[in-house]
Formats: C-alpha cells, structure tokens, sequence
C-alpha cells in the first residue's frame, strides 16, 4: 500500500493540473466601429474594458473580461440613449493579436438621432419679467435639434440654480421628456415651482471653541448683511472666506430654515477648530545644468498666539548645493530662515499687521551672500483671492563675494557688488488676484499679480532704484484630460542714480549698462520654474572668466544679472492616468542690461521641449527636457566665448516637485 501512495499523488497532481483554468488573454486594444455621430474618445472612456498600460512599475495588466464586455455593450447603449439614439444597439468581437493579446472591437449601429420637437415650460408666469429673462437666457435646448440627456439636465439645473440665485431659496423643478420612437421625436416639459423670495437673516455660529464669534462673523460681512437678497453663491463665498482664516480643519456655510412670515434665511455657520500648533518636516531633491541640491525644510506655526488669531510662523529651509562651472563659485550650503508675526485686524476688520525677520544665505553661480531683512507690512485682504500688501522693508548683505573679475582701475570698488556689505531700503506693494482652482496643480483660473518697489537713500539704504514686476498665468480646459497652461512675466529695473555717477565708479563696462545696479537686486532667468532652456540664473548676460593654470586653464561664464526680464509660456499639459500626466512647452525669455532691452524680439530665446508628470500628494514630481531650436547664444560682455560650445549644450534636463507654475 506504501508502494501506492507515490503514484497516487501522480494521479492527483495531473489532475489539478488538468483543471487549473487556462489563463485570460491579455487585452493589447480596444477600438469601436460604426460611430459616425459620436467620438470614440467619448465612448470608449466610459467603459470599464480597457487594454494593459503596464509600464515599468506604472499601469496596470487588464485580462479579458466576458462578462465586462457584455456589461460594456449596455453602457455603450446606455450612452447612445443619453445622446438622442434610442435605436442603438452594440456588440463585439474578440480579435488575436501577437503576444498572447487580444483585440476587443464594439461595433455599434446608431440609428436615427432623436429630434427635440417641442419644450414647454410652466410656473414662471407670475415671476416679474426681469428675474424671468435672466433664468431662461442661455437655454441650452433648442427646438428642432438633436435631444441629449445632458442639455436636458443642464437646462433643468439652470433654472433651479437660477431661480435660488434670484432668492427663491425653495424653489423646485421638475422635468421630463416623451419619447416617440416611430417618429425619432423628442418632447420636453419643465415644471416650475419658485415659491416665496427670500432675503438674508440672521447668521448663527457654532462649533467653534476657542475663536471669538465676531472673527467668523466679520469673515462672513463683506460677503452678505441682514437683509440682502438670499444667494447660494454668496454662502459659497462665506464659506470659502471663513475656512481662509486658516484653524479650521472644516468649515460649512449654509441656509437654515426658510421663514415665511418674515421673508428671511437665517444662515448657519458651522466649524471645527483644527490644532492650533503645526509641525512640517521635508526633504527633497533637485537636478539641473546649474547645480543640484539636496534640501531640507522644517516648519512651525502657530495659529493662535494670544487667543485672537495672531499667527507666528517659523519657516527653514536649508540645502546643500553642488554647483557645476563656477568662476569660484564652491559647493556649500544655502539657507533661509524666517520668523513671521502677523495681528489680525488691526484696522477694521480686513486690514492685518504683519512683522517679519528673515535670515537667507545665497549661493549661485554670481555670487554668495549673507543677509538679514526686516519687514513691517498692512495685508488688506479685500477677499481671500484677491489682496494688497503695502509694507516697508530693510535688508542689510554682508559677507558678499562676486564670482567676476573687476577690471583694475586704480580706484575704490564702488559698492555696485557690495564688497563691504550694503543696506537696502524700501518701499513694496504687492497686489494679487488669485482665481486658481488649485495653487498645487491649477486645472482652471487665473493668477494676476503686480509687485513695486522704490528704493532709496532718503530711507536709509544705500541706492536709488524703482522695480516693477507684473505677472500672469492662466489655465484653460481643454476637455477633461488636458489644460492649456500660458504665463506671461516681465521684470523692470530702473536705477535712479546718474550715469555720470556711474561711469565715474564702474569697475566694468557692463555695470556702465546697468547704471550700477547691485547684482543681488538684478534679474536673473532660467531653471525648472522658469526659462527651460538653460540651467539657474544662466539666462543672463555672461562673464567669461578664465580659472585654472598650466593645462588645467578653463573658461566659465558668470551670470552678471539684468535690469529687465521676459518669460513668456505655452504648455499643453495631458493628463494620461491618474498618477502619470505628460507636457508639451514652449518658454520664451530673456534678460538684459537696460531697463526694457529684454523685451526686443530680435533677443529674445526660444526653447521647446516635453516632460512627464508623476502626482503624488505633495505636487507633481517633474522631469523635463528641452531643446534651443534657434540656436541664439547667450550674450557674453567681455569675449567671444561661448557657452554653448557643443551640440548637446543646446539642450538641457530638469527634475523637481510641483508644476511650473
């Protein structure tokens, strides 16, 4: 019986073997035929058979799926049905391919597309002629068009949405449509029920354990008052304003319970207080022709100081740069380190006081510095995405080393690049406008900023100077997958000593140019979040510096800075999966030494290129490659050296976190 068990076990193995299921084919496509009315795109993105899009560590295997394809076929029919084809009718077939893959092929028959014969529309006769108009304008039906679902529904949401807006808080609608089939005729009804008109009551807050009522309340005033007309909009907008003040961790603005009798919504303001004390510890990592750093951020903050919203915020940053062609330039460490003090409402209730101190250590290829800045500043918040920050400012550098080498003149070097130190002192303002639907990964809005500053010796500092820096980005939908992205940035310089002055201290001929404009206020271009055709502050007009002795003799270009600047962009950004996304840009710029030579389009550069996207919760991580195609060189002042002496140096590499802009 022993000798048995061994040929037993045989027997039993082949026969698990002979029932383990064949494995599914791998699914390489899936195409539709037979639409001649709509997109494949639209039809075959709702379906849930899809083919494999495994890649490296990304995407996933899919294995065909029967039972998924039948259900495929009714979605598809369903699809139809939403877009006036009531007669569709879908099937399949299975197609080999190479690899052990398949071909999945839905073939659809249309039909005749249903036309929208009548729409009628009851329950608005009474309201007055002017809330009538501005709820029916826009009607996306159309008599005598082809019906689809989706304008249906749209148009159904337009006068309820409308109507709420106009202050019917409880109005209601009801829609249907009959279909004739025969006739492929559509006939629409909207019922209308608007009820009373209602304005604004009384706002109850609650939720709330440590911040006063009245902060909340005058978050909530400049959106709506007793008494104005009911809006759901304008809770909308509460809401957002409320949840702005930055310690809630959530923050719900709604209508209560509509009264009759005195015409009025009380409204409901409901929150909870998130933790007060905030921690944030980071790393990260960026690569490009310039240099590469390893980085280092730690955050604290402080969201109630006092028990009256004051916010202290602590903010480091330090990194470790490793910088590629410097005149003497060595790798080192750069840092900024500030302490921030804000007191709300200082002046009613939109206007703050702001105090900062800031510590920074600069290291680029121009120059490292040391500096200490102090900031007094009025943030008037008119809304939470709109604000102007009038402030004053005092920067004092020392330690300041220049990578160039100053022609010898027998005088004094004037403190152009403040070799002893230097004190900056002035006046700034900042207005924003920020419409982004996210500052992260903006998909839709606009971001408009302008920034001025006047510098000068009557307050304290050490030049004259008037700087101007407007800027714009917007983000336009192009369907659900991609965005079209544009950014528009200028920069102006504008020193406001006399060139004689100038001509009589300047070490070069270029500071001549800038009217000496110290370098660490001049504009500097290029780097992943900027001009993609050339590493960090290298769009620039260049100083050649020969380094090295003997055979060891090399030459390297320093960024001299500009007084005025160009960036211009136009990426097209496509959304592949959910976590991989892909690129397509142009970036236009330019920097120079006078104060508007950078924008003169026989100077300026172009570059061109593609990158990929991977999402991850704190920003996308980016890599991008670009290419010069007009192959213009790079200004440099005093040689004819070039920085791009060979062929690759047309082209350049960027890895980093978060979009562009």
């Amino acid at each position: 019986m022993a000798k048995a068990a061994p040929l037993v076990l045989l027997v039993l193995l082949a026969t698990a073997a002979r029932a383990q299921p064949p494995e599914e084919p791998r699914v390489g496509k899936v195409s539709i035929e037979g639409n001649r009315s709509l997109s494949a795109r639209r039809i075959l993105g709702g379906l849930a058979t899809r083919p494999s899009d495994r890649l490296l560590f990304f995407g996933e295997v899919r294995t065909l799926d029967l039972g998924q394809v039948a259900e495929d076929e009714r979605r598809i029919e369903a699809f139809y049905r939403s877009e006036g084809f009531f007669s569709a009718r879908a099937s399949h077939r299975v197609l080999p391919m190479s690899g052990g893959r398949v071909h999945v092929q839905f073939l659809v028959e249309e039909g005749p597309p249903a036309i929208l014969g009548s729409v009628l529309i009851e329950g608005m006769d009474d309201l007055p002629p002017d809330v009538r108009r501005r709820v029916l304008s826009g009607n996306p039906v159309r008599e005598g068009e082809r019906w689809t679902e989706e304008a249906h529904l749209a148009f159904k949401e337009q006068l309820q949405t409308r109507l709420e807006e106009e202050g019917y808080a409880e109005a209601s609608v009801e829609a249907r449509v009959e279909v004739d089939r025969e006739r492929a005729e559509v006939f629409a009804l909207y019922r209308v029920f608007p009820g009373e008109r209602y304005r604004f009551g009384d706002v109850h807050v609650v939720g709330n354990l440590m911040v006063p009522d009245h902060r909340i309340l005058a978050a909530v005033e400049p959106i709506f008052e007793k008494g104005d007309r009911y809006s759901p909009r304008r809770l909308r907008e509460a809401q957002a304003e409320v949840f702005d003040l930055g310690v809630f961790s959530t923050a719900v603005v709604r209508k209560g319970e509509p009264d009759p009798e005195t015409g009025t919504v009380p409204v409901l303001v409901t929150v909870q207080e998130a933790d007060f004390l905030r921690f944030r510890l980071g790393v990260g990592a960026g690569i490009e022709q310039s240099y590469q750093q390893l980085r280092l951020v730690a955050d604290f903050a402080h969201l109630d100081l006092f028990r009256g919203l004051q916010r202290l915020e602590f903010n480091n940053e330090l990194a470790y740069r490793f910088i590629f062609g410097g005149a003497e330039a060595e790798s080192g460490i750069a840092a900024v380190s500030s302490l921030r003090l804000t007191q709300p409402a200082v002046i009613g209730n939109r206007i703050d006081l702001a105090a900062g101190l800031t510590y920074e250590r600069q290291l680029t290829l121009s120059f490292v510095s040391q500096s200490i800045r102090g900031s007094l500043g009025l943030p008037i918040r008119f809304r939470r995405w709109l604000y102007l920050v009038p402030s004053y400012q005092i920067q004092r550098y020392f330690d300041v080393r220049t990578f160039t080498s100053p022609v010898a003149t027998g005088r004094p070097l004037p403190p152009v690049n403040c070799p002893g130190g230097c004190t900056f002192s002035y006046l700034e303002q900042r207005l924003v406008v920020d419409r982004r639907s996210d500052p992260l990964e903006p998909r839709t809005g606009f971001f408009a900023a302008l920034g001025l500053q006047e510098g000068g010796i009557v307050l304290g500092g050490d030049f004259d100077w008037v700087r101007i820096v407007p800027e714009f980005r917007t983000y336009l939908p192009l369907g659900t997958d991609w965005v079209l992205a544009l950014r528009l940035e200028a920069g102006i310089l504008q020193p406001l000593q006399s060139v004689e002055k100038c001509e009589a201290e300047a070490p070069t001929p270029y500071d001549v140019q800038t009217r000496c404009s110290p370098i660490v206020v001049r504009f500097f271009g290029g780097g992943a979040a900027g001009f993609r055709g050339v590493g960090a502050t290298r769009l620039s007009p260049l100083q050649a510096v020969v380094v090295g002795r003997g055979d060891d003799r090399e030459t390297v270009f320093v960024p001299l800075g500009g007084n005025s600047s160009l960036l211009a962009t136009a990426e097209f950004r496509w959304y592949l999966t959910r976590t991989l996304g892909m690129v397509l840009f142009a970036d236009v710029g330019n920097v120079a030494a006078g104060p508007t030579e950078a924008f003169r389009a026989r100077d300026v550069h172009l570059a061109v290129g593609t990158g990929l996207r991977l999402r991850t919760p704190v920003g996308p991580i980016r890599l991008d490659l670009s290419y010069r195609p007009l192959r213009r060189h790079i200004e440099v002042v005093n040689s004819d050296a070039v920085l791009e002496d060979d062929f690759i140096d047309w082209f350049s590499i960027f890895i980093s976190i978060g979009e562009a802009f």
